[in-house]
């Protein structure tokens, strides 16, 4: 009877300890994966932050925070995260560092002196400067031949960030010089022909029709139109009656 006893009791004592042990083993697993979670996080996005912000939220997460480079950017001002590594929103561990680069803004260009130039080339060294062409502005001008730089904005030696417009000021040349069409009709051809050649027009061609009444070797018709502007590079062309 006592050894019954026994064996029941030691039966109790071992199935007790099976418990605590398997009480003991769960609490240890759900301890370790809560601290395994504790101890990861998601990198937060700093692109377009500036470096000490990032710098600050870095360390209140437990990340580590490592400048990997530094270069110029027109896009982002000086001091602004433009890339960083592992990018945003990956899972990482507390601890890890994380490499980040940082604009140092428009790299500070001198403005190319392009006064003079023709308008093409002009445009072609502002951007192989590393600048950006900006507005073309044309007038008539007889001192600057046609499709050359007259003036530009900023001036040239200038201080200036990369990507920054250059404007220009562009001579289109002397005004051309235009006349009023005065009305031929009803003169002779000769007379016509003589008016055209004397005020240095070009003689178009000329045109045989019904005159319909009017007198034959006399104008009926003409283009440009009385009236219209007209310039010396215009042709004269008549219609004259048979």
């Amino acid at each position: 009877m006592n050894r019954q006893r026994a064996l029941r009791v030691a039966g109790l004592v071992v199935a007790g300890g099976c418990i605590v042990l398997a009480v003991g083993v769960t609490s240890f697993c759900v301890a370790l994966r809560a601290e395994r979670r504790s101890n990861v996080l998601q990198v937060p996005d700093w692109t377009g932050k500036a470096r000490a912000d990032a710098a600050a939220e870095a360390a209140s997460l437990g990340l580590g925070f490592e400048v990997g480079e530094e270069r110029h950017d027109a896009a982002i001002s000086s001091g602004l995260i433009v890339a960083q590594e592992p990018a945003p929103n990956t899972t990482v561990r507390r601890g890890r560092s994380i490499r980040v680069v940082v604009s140092l803004g428009g790299e500070t260009l001198n403005v190319p002196a392009i006064a003079g130039q023709p308008a093409r080339q002009a445009d072609l060294e502002i951007r192989r400067q590393g600048l950006a062409s900006g507005r073309e502005t044309r007038v008539h001008d007889a001192s600057a031949d046609a499709g050359r730089v007259m003036d530009q904005f900023p001036a040239q030696g200038a201080l200036a960030t990369s990507g920054e417009r250059v404007d220009r000021l562009v001579s289109e040349g002397a005004r051309t010089p235009r006349w009023v069409m005065p009305d031929l009709r009803g003169r002779p051809l000769r007379v016509a022909q003589e008016w055209i050649t004397l005020c240095g027009f070009r003689a178009g061609a000329v045109q045989r029709v019904r005159g319909d009444g009017a007198v034959p070797g006399t104008i009926v018709g003409q283009r440009p139109l009385p009236g219209w502007p007209v310039d010396k590079r215009d042709a004269v062309e008549l219609s004259v009656a048979e």
